[in-house]
C-alpha cells in the first residue's frame, strides 16, 4: 500500500513539474510575440509621422508658384490728374518690411480738347510709406507718402530722342518721356473681417508732385510761380 502511495506521487510530482516547466517555457514565448508585434505597430505610427523628403522636382516646383503668387497684384489704384494722364487706372504691388513699399503701374487717359487729339500715357510709380498711424481700430493714416514715377505718352507726335527736323541740341530734352517726385498723405480705413469682399483696406490720398521739365524751366527762368510747376492729384488705393 506505501509503494502504490509511493508511485502515484511520484507519477504525480512528476507531471506537475513537467506541467510548470511547459508553462515557463511558453509564456516568454507569448510574451515575446507580443512584444515584437507591439514594436512593429510602434515602428509603422513613427515611420508614418515621419515627413516625406522631399524631391528637387517638388522644390523648384513650390519655389515657381510662389514666385507666380507674389506676381499677382493685390493693389489697385485710381487717380485723377497729377501730370501723368487726367483719368488713370492702375495695378500694384506692396512689399517690404510692414508693406512700406509700393509698386505701381498706371494707365493714363488725356481727352482731346482745344482741337488736339486723345492721348494714352503709361506710369510706373514706386512708392515709399516710412510710417503709419492708427486712429483706432479701422482708422489709419499714413502722414507722408514719397513717390518717384517715370511717365510716357503713347502717342507719335512725341519723341524719346530730338528728331532730324531740328537743329542738333535744339530741345535737350525728351518730350515723351517725363520723370516725376512727389509727396502725398493718405487716410485709409481698415475693413472689417466680416464685411470683406473685394478688399481688406481703402485709402483716399492727396499727392503734390512736380517733374523734371518743371524744374528745368524754373530754374532757367527763376520769374515763374512755384504754383506753376507744382501738381495736385488725389485718388484711392483698394488692397486686396
Amino acid at each position: 500500500m506505501n509503494l502504490r502511495k509511493l508511485i502515484t506521487d511520484s507519477v504525480l510530482r512528476r507531471r506537475i513539474v513537467a506541467a510548470v516547466m511547459t508553462l515557463g517555457l511558453s509564456v516568454p514565448c507569448i510574451y515575446s510575440q507580443e512584444a515584437a508585434e507591439s514594436a512593429v505597430a510602434v515602428d509603422t505610427v513613427a515611420s508614418s509621422m515621419q515627413p516625406a523628403v522631399e524631391s528637387k522636382y517638388e522644390k523648384r516646383l513650390k519655389r515657381h508658384q510662389s514666385w507666380v503668387q507674389k506676381m499677382i497684384p493685390d493693389i489697385l489704384v485710381f487717380q485723377y490728374a497729377g501730370g501723368i494722364g487726367t483719368y488713370n487706372l492702375g495695378v500694384g504691388w506692396d512689399y517690404g518690411k510692414h508693406d512700406r513699399w509700393e509698386t505701381h503701374f498706371i494707365i493714363g487717359f488725356i481727352p482731346s480738347r482745344y482741337n488736339l487729339n486723345h492721348y494714352w500715357t503709361t506710369t510706373l510709380r514706386e512708392c515709399y510709406v516710412p510710417w503709419r498711424v492708427d486712429v483706432n481700430e479701422y482708422v489709419r493714416t499714413q502722414p507722408l507718402v514719397v513717390q518717384f514715377s517715370i511717365n510716357s505718352i503713347l502717342h507719335g507726335d512725341f519723341w524719346a530722342s530730338e528728331p532730324d527736323r531740328y537743329p542738333h541740341g535744339y530741345y535737350s530734352f525728351s518730350s515723351r518721356v517725363r520723370f516725376h517726385l512727389g509727396l502725398g498723405q493718405r487716410f485709409t480705413y481698415k475693413i472689417p473681417h466680416e464685411k470683406r469682399y473685394l478688399s481688406r483696406e481703402v485709402s483716399l490720398y492727396y499727392e503734390v508732385s512736380t517733374c523734371d521739365l518743371y524744374v528745368r524751366q524754373k530754374i532757367k527762368n527763376r520769374s515763374i510761380p512755384l504754383r506753376d510747376i507744382v501738381i495736385l492729384s488725389v485718388g484711392a488705393i483698394w488692397k486686396i
